[in-house]
Formats: structure tokens, sequence, C-alpha cells
């Protein structure tokens, strides 16, 4: 060990050198140097998706029981756990592909259905009398009388910050001026001159992965741009728990988490409005949607108790707020509307959800798949409607798999075994050299195996001389899809652990599915429609879904891929006041499920584990294949 109080670190192959004090941990000298590596856990020595390579063993703490868990057979080649070891002297860390960040295939389209627009704010120019000795009424209520007077409008408040500069803005403008008024009839901005056309606002979707802008035109409803970027908050953990832990531990962690969502808004506000030359200034409404822990983040709300039981938040209504009290760089003024949450598991994304396909308002019996870490299930009809959450765990975003990964450039997202020879065909993100398998191909991978007799439908990998890439190493299987001498990084397997992740989330969403279902004494014929939204759900192969059994047992021409359905529910509020009512109407009247206290959710769950499921009557289209 050194004893030196900083130590140099290269960091390979991107050539960085740094100085660090003695005995940091190897993860946090990565971020201070702006390298990202993959950390699902938030850094607790879990997932062990964080591994580098080091040159020098005495440069480094001593290896972890952990390590020894998740990187055993590695060990002597250099491998480490970011997370797990500190540096202690000079060395070099070299950081392999697949544990690099690198830029998401992000989906921002979502399905909209025609919406009026119905602005919450209103832009008009006029020009207010001078005062003078004859006329000595005050500078706000000449330009009330005139606003009254021209278009009659009544203001009846004024943003207490607006007020302060409202007598400079006016005698500056000559008493010519623009004019926005808020939904409440309050003055939010006077502005110099006539910019009556420039009124525009942002939706926003704050997912736990991924955050979305949508910077839209007030007047007209039209979309200007879009921005969308990694949640910088994925550094202090994967999933919602890890960042509901860290948030918990004090308000110094709840307000890091909060800054991170904060600081990531304005930069992409800011880039949005430079590549089409507008102001921020002219931003005078936001929506914003996000399960409810983002939506406790973004307001700076202690999470903690969305993570115990009963999993209670603080609020379910919806909130506004102005941008000046949130630290947003928009028009101080502005109106942000965070959309109402449902309950503790289902949030202002699917309230929006339920907005954008509209099924609120059908005859139709209908079902919303919101398939992600935590599944939100809506069903119903303009009746009423009922929701669940289903704990799917992280699987799908490659979390706890093997050679899981989210869905970067390299990544397989779609995957086809040949029944004659086992040769295995696939599509890679940007048609790079594979390096791991993202949500889509490892949904693929299990429904291929299944079909190709490799493994059973309780899941286990069968022993077969006919499947010569069926592994055995210290006693444990896996499955080798594409190894290095077929061009890939490194081996890409599927193990037994891999499988049995893979039914734990398809077990959850289709018992969350089947619950629902049974709950309004209907059947998945009854469903006329079911709308599978989020990202992962639009990349889908839908026979192989159902094959696994994730999907109930619909005609896949029931089914339509809504993308972000979350973001598009909160474009359509952005330009719709009458549609944030809506919001709060609907949240109010949703019938929320907790799985949990069902008396047959753990019968159904163990059931739902098999493939398809255990009882084959669910599933009559697939009777013939098993």
């Amino acid at each position: 060990m050194s004893h030196k109080k900083f130590v140099t670190v290269t960091f390979e192959p991107d050539g960085i050198r740094s100085e660090v004090k003695n005995g940091t941990r190897l993860l946090n000298a990565l971020e201070a140097v702006g390298l990202t590596v993959r950390s699902e856990c938030g850094g607790r020595g879990i997932c062990g998706k964080c591994r580098v390579i080091v040159k020098g063993a005495p440069s480094f703490t001593k290896v972890t029981e952990a390590e020894k868990e998740l990187v055993r057979s590695e060990l002597k080649s250099g491998h480490r756990l970011a997370c797990e070891c500190s540096v202690q002297g000079d060395a070099t860390v070299y950081i392999p592909e697949e544990s690099r960040v690198m830029t998401r295939k992000l989906l921002i389209e979502g399905t909209e259905r025609p919406v009026k627009v119905e602005s919450a704010i209103r832009k008009v120019f006029i020009r207010v009398p001078k005062p003078s000795l004859q006329d000595v009424r005050s500078d706000l209520q000449r330009l009330q009388d005139a606003l009254k007077e021209i278009y009659r409008i009544e203001v009846v408040d004024i943003d207490h910050q607006l007020l302060k500069k409202l007598p400079h803005i006016l005698r500056e403008s000559d008493w010519k001026a623009t004019v926005t008024i808020g939904d409440q009839r309050e003055l939010i901005s006077v502005e110099r001159g006539d910019t009556t056309e420039k009124a525009y606002g942002v939706a926003v979707d704050i997912g736990t992965s991924k955050i979305i802008i949508y910077l839209s035109n007030l007047l007209n409803g039209e979309l200007v741009a879009t921005e969308s970027v990694e949640n910088p908050q994925i550094k202090h953990g994967e999933d919602i728990i890890s960042r509901i832990s860290y948030s918990s531990k004090s308000g110094t962690q709840l307000k890091e988490l909060r800054r991170l969502i904060v600081k990531c808004l304005n930069a992409k506000v800011s880039e949005a409005c430079k590549k089409s030359g507008l102001s921020p200034q002219h931003i005078y409404e936001m929506t914003v949607v996000g399960n409810t822990a983002m939506h406790h983040f973004f307001l700076g709300i202690q999470a903690r108790h969305l993570g115990l039981s009963p999993y209670v938040p603080a609020v379910t209504s919806p909130i506004a707020e102005k941008a000046r009290e949130l630290s947003l760089e928009l028009n101080p003024a502005a109106n942000v509307y965070i959309f109402p949450i449902i309950a503790g598991f289902v949030g202002g994304d699917a309230v929006a959800d339920i907005i954008s396909t509209g099924i609120y308002k059908f005859d139709e019996f209908s079902m919303v798949l919101d398939i992600g870490t935590n599944t939100e299930v809506v069903i119903g009809d303009k009746r009423g409607l009922m929701a669940c959450s289903c704990a799917s765990g992280p699987a799908f975003e490659g979390a706890h798999i093997k050679c899981g990964m989210k869905a970067v450039t390299g990544a397989i997202e779609k995957l086809e075994i040949e029944p004659e020879g086992y040769h295995v065909n696939y599509q890679t993100i940007g048609d790079a050299k594979p390096i791991g398998l993202c949500g889509s191909a490892i949904i693929d991978v299990v429904a291929n195996l299944l079909k190709r007799r490799v493994i059973d439908r309780n899941g286990s990998l069968i022993d077969s001389y006919l499947t010569p890439r069926l592994k055995t190493v210290n006693g444990k299987k896996s499955y080798v899809l594409v190894s290095k001498k077929e061009g890939a990084a490194r081996d890409i397997v599927v193990t037994q652990k891999d499988i049995r992740e893979v039914q734990l989330a398809k077990a959850a969403i289709y018992t969350g599915c089947y619950t629902l279902l049974k709950r309004k004494s209907v059947e998945p014929r009854d469903i006329k429609k079911l709308y599978v939204a989020g990202a992962f759900g639009n990349y889908l192969n839908l026979e192989n879904s159902k094959l696994i059994g994730m999907l109930p047992d619909i005609p896949p021409e029931l089914i339509t891929f809504v993308g972000n359905a979350a973001g598009a529910g909160a474009r359509m509020a952005l330009i719709s006041k009458k549609l944030r009512q809506t919001a709060a109407v609907i949240s109010r009247r949703v019938d929320y499920v907790e799985l949990a206290l069902e008396p047959d959710f753990q019968t159904e769950f163990t059931s739902a584990m098999f493939f398809p499921h255990r009882d084959l009557k669910r599933f009559p289209s697939l009777k013939n294949l098993f």
C-alpha cells in the first residue's frame, strides 16, 4: 500500500489521468472524472455490473466477499467491482465496453389523441394610458382597467416579483407592452413590445431511467422540439427502491436527487430553446408526469414511506407551483402543473397513460399495460377503471441478468434460434458488435429456448446432446448465444438464474393482469383493446411475449403499441387546461388494488411461474405447442 496522500489513476481506453486521494473508492474516482459505469444497485455490491479490469493488485484494497461471489472466475484476469475496491497506489483501470453507460435507444414518441388547444395562459398586446396630474391611478390599476376595457379581461392578482419590475417595464416600453395572464386571472408577465406570437410550454416525463421533454407552441399546440436524456439519478441506484433508500439517509441525499433532476431539466430546456431560436423566458407552462417516487423527488418530498408498508404517498392531488419556487429556468412566474397520482406505486405517468389512450371514455372494455421495473396495469371503460402495480423487477432493463444491459449500441434487441443446428440469428442496436442482451431480446431468448425444447415449462435447462451450446461450469448451466469466436465482445450467455429472473418478472405482470380481470369478473376474451405502453413494450415480440405467458391470451390484432403514452398525456394536458381537470377526476375515480392483499395472489403468482402458465386452459391459442 502506498503512503502517498494522492495517487495517480489512468482510465483506459479513454486515456484519462487523474489524481485522487489515497483510499478513494474506485466508483467515486470514475465519477470524479466524468466517467460513468453501470451501477444498477447503487454501488451496494449486489448487481455486479460495475466490472473493471485493474492492473497491479497491490494498488487496490483486498478482494471482498461480494467480488468473490460476482466475479470469481474473472479475478485472475484483474476484474474487480468498482463499488467494492479502493485505490491505494498509482494504477491503471480499464473500463470494458459492457460496463459503460452508453447512449440508449430512447423512445420519445407516443400516440396522442386529437385535442382542442385550450391554453391555460393568454397573451395580449395593449397600450396603457400614461399617467398625468389628472390621472394618478397606480400603474397596476391603469393596466387592469385597460385590460378590462379593451379585452374584457378582469385581472385580480399579479405575481409579486413582477410587481416589483412593473413600473420600469411600462415606462421603458412607452406604455406599450404584451401582457401574459394565467388561468387564475393573475398577471404573470409584462414584456416590452408585441410578443404575442411567443407563447410556449414544456411537457416533461420523468422516468426512472430516462427524462424526456416536449417543447410545444401554446397557441396552436404544435410540437416544436424534443430532448431526452438518461435520468442522472442512476448513479444512486438503477431501481426506485435503491433511490428511496439513498434519499432516506438524510435531507442532503434527498436534496441531491432533486438537484439532479432540476439541473437536467434546465439543461435540456435550454438546449431545446437554443435549437429552436427561442427564449426560456417565453415558456409560461410546464406539465410534469412521473411515477410516485419521481414525483416526490422532483418536489423534494421525503419518499421513505413509499418503500415501507403500506406504501403511502405524501400527496395524491395535482400540484401547481411557480417555476422560480422549483428552481426551474423558465419564465419565473410560469405555472408548473404536476400530475396527480393514484397510489404509492401508480403515479402520474399512469394517469397520463389513461388520458392519452382515452380508455376512460370508451364503451368497450380495454386494458393499458405500461411495462417497466414497476409495471402499471389499468383496465376498464367509461363506467369505471381499476389499476395495480406489478413488481416486475429490473430484469427487462438488463439488471440481474448476467449479460443483460440497457438498449444501447451493441445490445442484441432481437434474436431467434433456428430449429436445425440451433444457429442464433440476432440484430443489435446500431448494427454494432454484440456486447449483451437488452430487455426485448431477453424475452426472445427465453421464448426460443422454450420453442426449441432447451428449457421445459418449469424453466429448467434440459441436458441434451442436440444443444452443443449448453454448457456446465462449476455445476452451473448456461446457454451460449453468441461466443467470442462468433464475433461477440465476450461470450453472451443466458444462465439458469437469468431464466428464473424472467419467470419472476413475467409472472408478476400476468398475475397483475389476471387479478384485475378477476376483480372485474371478466375474461381475457372480453378485452377489446390492449394498449402496450413504454419503451420496453414498444419493442416486444408479441408472439414471444404471449408464448412465455407474460401477456394474457389476447389476439394480436387487438394489441396496439402506444409508445411513450405518459409523455403523450403530459403534452396533451400542456395544451389543454380541460384535460388537467380530467386528470384530477381520473386519479380520484380509479380503484387501486394492492396485489399483496389479494387472498389468492401467491397461488396465482406461483402458477404463473410456469411457461406459459400451470393451467394451459388460460392460453387456448397455444394448446398445440405444448
